[in-house]
């Protein structure tokens, strides 16, 4: 009886994980950090901890990465994903030399092509650009001169503050490939941030470039319609923003500077509107990755002052605040929050175009914690169709698995007289997948046992709707005073003369 329910642990544990990974891969990091969490309590293995880093990493929770980084490599110094993340953590919070030392413990375990670029990386924040430079022609070397190895290599030096030698690379990268995805756009933003967020002739070129060989890209039109909101140009401003929040409905940024727009040409009824949808959309995704949210929380306070709405816009006015405070303790802390340059991009709005840059390595309980991915976090993921259909298949494939082994250890723990712990399992098991044999019948009559006499009800009238001659189920429904399902006779043949 105990291997069986040790075994049972460790099959959960295991599909625990890999929800955790698949969650990763679809970019929906909260519910990633859940399963891994999750999977420590059936087993606290290296792997999972490395996930959670991940999701943590993912969502700027440095500091927790790192923690979940120390158990795993407590557990398993050999694992160079653990030492590529911690680098990577390290990278995020400015400690350049011993992101540098992480990186190289990773690659002397196992070479890696996004480990080597986080590796160039801090030898170029220190300001040690040959031994970055090295790393970049050992990269060339093993795959050719790639048009997207110098995106990389641009964004790197960009990252760093080397203009010049960000805009050389993206220079070559068009120059091997005039089309490539996003170079137009990198080369205007490192224009943009060489002068200090002054738009230049030269940089508008680079971005209306971008348009033209793509009209549908976010960040182009996003940061065309910002700038004209900063030089006073209001129909230009509302015509770049207003498709920019086309594009992407979900970035709060162009909502937010579509209302300043707005609140700026006295039109406060439609920038309260704006300023509402941008605070919303943050505050979903958490204000802390939009730190210029605080102006729409500001500007909206006065509009409600204005229109007599006193104790609602104080409240708006609080919030804006606490933003404000995070953001100072950001800063002091190193944490590289808020290096948007007053540019209003935040990392939400440019992650999308960032796929040429290197990607994060893959690696609660009950009801809630099995529930399907509902579309928006999906869509964040920007999956193709094929990679859509592979996940659900897998997620398909998973969820019987941890249905089944949930149901495997509620029955042990039943057989053992341990209802109330069974019957949360078995609630688990329903969770993940309803139609594993006998689990309405056995989780009803566990409540049963267990005194939750509502539940009981529940699963034994679901488990007659399926198996209407199981006469146990019924005799513990007559037992709670609750009438069952009637006992459908089955039909006779006529007997043909």
């Amino acid at each position: 009886m105990p291997a069986t329910a040790a075994a049972s642990e460790k099959i959960i544990a295991l599909g625990l994980r890999e929800m955790g990974k698949l969650r990763l891969f679809e970019s929906a990091y909260s519910e990633a950090a859940k399963f891994s969490r999750r999977s420590l309590e059936f087993e606290d293995v290296a792997d999972a901890h490395v996930d959670l880093a991940a999701a943590d990493l993912s969502t700027n929770r440095l500091d927790e990465a790192l923690k979940e980084i120390s158990h795993a490599l407590a557990a398993d110094p050999r694992n160079a994903t653990a030492w590529s993340i911690q680098g990577q953590a390290q990278l995020k919070k400015k400690d350049y030399r011993a992101a540098v030392e992480s990186f190289q413990k990773s690659l002397e375990i196992r070479p890696d092509r996004e480990t080597s670029y986080g590796l160039a990386s801090c030898w170029l924040r220190l300001k040690e650009k040959e031994k970055a430079a090295a790393i970049f022609q050992q990269m060339m070397a093993a795959t050719g001169d790639r048009s997207s190895l110098h995106l990389w290599f641009g964004g790197a030096y960009r990252n760093a503050t080397l203009y010049d030698d960000a805009i050389r690379e993206y220079q070559r990268a068009l120059s091997l490939d005039p089309k490539v995805p996003n170079a137009h756009y990198f080369l205007g933003l490192t224009y943009l941030m060489q002068n200090e967020w002054v738009l230049t002739p030269e940089a508008r070129r680079q971005f209306l470039e971008q348009l033209r060989i793509d009209p549908g890209n976010f960040s182009a039109n996003y940061l065309l319609g910002y700038m004209a909101f900063s030089s006073n140009q209001s129909q230009e401003a509302d015509h770049y923003l207003g498709e920019a929040a086309r594009l992407n409905p979900s970035s709060s940024e162009a909502w937010l500077y579509l209302g300043l727009n707005a609140y700026r040409r006295k039109e406060n009824q439609r920038a309260e509107r704006l300023f509402r949808k941008a605070i919303a959309l943050a505050e979903r995704s958490g204000v802390e990755a939009h730190n210029d949210i605080r102006k729409a929380y500001t500007s909206l306070g006065r509009i409600l002052i204005a229109s007599g709405r006193t104790g609602e816009g104080e409240q708006y006015f609080e919030k804006a605040r606490a933003i404000q405070q995070n953001i100072i303790a950001d800063n002091q802390e190193g944490s590289g929050m808020g290096d948007s340059g007053g540019s209003g991009v935040s990392s939400t709005d440019v992650s999308s175009l960032t796929q040429n840059e290197p990607p994060v390595p893959l690696g609660g309980t009950g009801k809630d914690a099995a529930t399907p991915l509902v579309s928006n976090p999906l869509s964040q993921a920007k999956l193709t169709q094929g990679q859509q259909r592979q996940a659900a298949a897998q997620e398909e494939f998973l969820r019987s698995v941890l249905g089944g082994a949930f149901s495997d250890l509620a029955t042990v723990e039943a057989m053992q007289k341990q209802y109330a712990v069974a019957l949360g399992h078995y609630q688990e098991a329903e969770g993940w997948d309803p139609k594993v044999p006998n689990l309405m019948r056995n989780l009803g009559l566990t409540a049963y046992r267990a005194g939750n006499q509502p539940e009981a009800i529940r699963a034994l009238r679901k488990a007659l709707a399926l198996a209407p001659n199981d006469d146990a189920a019924r005799a513990v429904l007559r037992k709670l005073g609750t009438a069952a399902p009637r006992q459908v006779p089955q039909k006779k043949e006529d007997n043909k003369p």
